[in-house]
């Protein structure tokens, strides 16, 4: 399977987010989105924008949307879009964790420092689960989210620019320490329902009216039906079905403030065959100086030996790329080098290919998945962007 890397240099979500501080005045830390793919004057003439982050659509599950015939008000947008359908690549690891700080910061991983739903904290002496700011561990302990948290968000800078800067996420969220970490310094409104969105985010820009500001909004259900259920499910393309509804009412909203509307997504999905799971044992274990970090798709493994790992039986399955984490770095995946935040990626990297995926009983049994997420394949990089002007 052939691998796609990354593209930091202009393609990617990275340069989405710089394209959009670039668009209100502010200098990004990264490249902004090349001109042929999100052209600077539709957003630099916008009086605002709306992004829309639907987690888990991938392209080409986008495309299989559209083929279906079940999405109007999603084939209009696009019909809307000049360009219609461009192309971005996520980030790697192309899981959440990673992607969504990389979207409020337009930052790289290498360079936000969240580089999986797992890494190891050399400054604590544990493995942390990135999403719950939690050790992994039978008794799992907070992360200061101080230890975590190193570059000001999009909504901090816009905000420095008295440009209002909202964000549109699920209620149950709001407060958490991964949301903190993507979302201070935004206006948080949180629903509780999909059918909250349209009407939070109609009530923000009437309240801003006059005023060039920012909405972020983004719905999560896919990314779950996926993991449960495949990409390519029926409940997918039902879900979509419902997501198309909501799109309606986004887009008569922007429509009436004269916003540009754009629509993306963190990563997409790839199915997965539970049958083929590759499971780390605690055979294995024994070779590691701590439980393997990242996740099914993308695992970290860290050990005082690296070629005795690497010569392990479990390591010899087929379609299981092995690398070390060195060599990932000098490939450009993480886009750059890592500085302070190497050793979070410990030694050896494992990327299953097809539809494998690794598992490892962290104490709460092993579960496999119908989808996955944090690898290089096209399923899992490519993302949509879809950028509707209103003005």
């Amino acid at each position: 399977m052939s691998l796609v890397p990354p593209d930091y240099a202009g393609g990617s979500i990275v340069n989405l987010a710089a394209s959009l501080l670039q668009a209100f005045g502010i200098q990004p830390p990264n490249p902004p989105c090349r001109p042929d793919l999100l052209s600077p004057q539709l957003l630099a003439t916008s009086p605002g924008v709306v992004l829309l982050v639907c987690d888990a659509l991938g392209l080409g599950q986008l495309e299989r949307v559209l083929a279906s015939g079940r999405t109007p008000h999603l084939e209009r947008l696009v019909a809307q879009a000049p360009g219609g359908v461009r192309t971005l690549t996520s980030v790697f690891p192309s899981t959440t964790t990673s992607a969504l700080p990389s979207l409020s910061t337009a930052l790289t991983p290498a360079q936000h420092g969240m580089l999986g739903m797992r890494q190891w904290l050399e400054e604590i002496g544990a493995l942390g689960d990135m999403l719950r700011f939690s050790t992994v561990a039978e008794k799992p302990q907070p992360i200061d989210p101080a230890l975590i948290r190193n570059s000001p968000t999009l909504y901090e800078q816009l905000s420095a620019c008295h440009i209002p800067a909202v964000a549109i996420s699920a209620r149950q969220h709001e407060g958490t320490g991964f949301t903190d970490l993507l979302h201070q310094g935004a206006q948080y409104l949180g629903y509780e329902g999909q059918s909250e969105i349209p009407h939070l985010l109609q009530t923000s820009l009437a309240r801003h009216r006059g005023q060039r500001s920012f909405h972020y909004v983004y719905w999560h259900l896919l990314d779950t039906l996926s993991h449960n259920y495949g990409p390519l499910s029926e409940p997918c393309l039902l879900e979509m079905e419902f997501v198309d509804l909501m799109l309606d009412k986004v887009m008569d909203s922007c429509a009436r403030a004269g916003h540009t509307l754009l629509l993306t997504a963190d990563h997409g999905q790839i199915a997965l065959d539970p049958g083929r799971s590759l499971i780390l044992d605690q055979g294995l274990a024994r070779h590691l100086r701590y439980p393997p970090a990242g996740g099914r798709r993308a695992c970290y493994l860290g050990t005082d030996d690296p070629a005795a790992l690497r010569a392990h039986p479990a390591l010899q399955a087929d379609e299981l790329l092995v690398l070390s984490a060195d060599e990932a770095v000098a490939r450009g995946w993480f886009g750059g080098d890592c500085g302070p935040y190497r050793s979070r990626l410990g030694d050896l990297i494992l990327l299953p290919q097809g539809g494998r995926q690794l598992i490892y009983d962290y104490g709460q049994g092993i579960k496999p998945k119908q989808g996955g997420h944090a690898g290089l394949s096209a399923e899992e990089m490519l993302v949509p962007l879809i950028a509707a002007p209103y003005h």
